[in-house]
């Protein structure tokens, strides 16, 4: 399982249900109503 970041996108690379998994993460640790480039400034500024 792989995600890349860059400065507008995400790139997640793995098996369907993976993918599923990895993104309910990300939304739980970030709220439900945050937006998608909420989740790439702060994974970018977390690096």
């Amino acid at each position: 399982m792989k995600s890349y970041f860059s400065e507008k996108s995400i790139r997640v690379q793995g098996k369907a249900w993976q993918v599923r998994i990895l993104l309910n993460q990300w939304q739980r640790q970030a709220d439900k109503s945050a937006k998608v480039t909420d989740l790439i400034q702060s994974r970018i500024n977390k690096s």
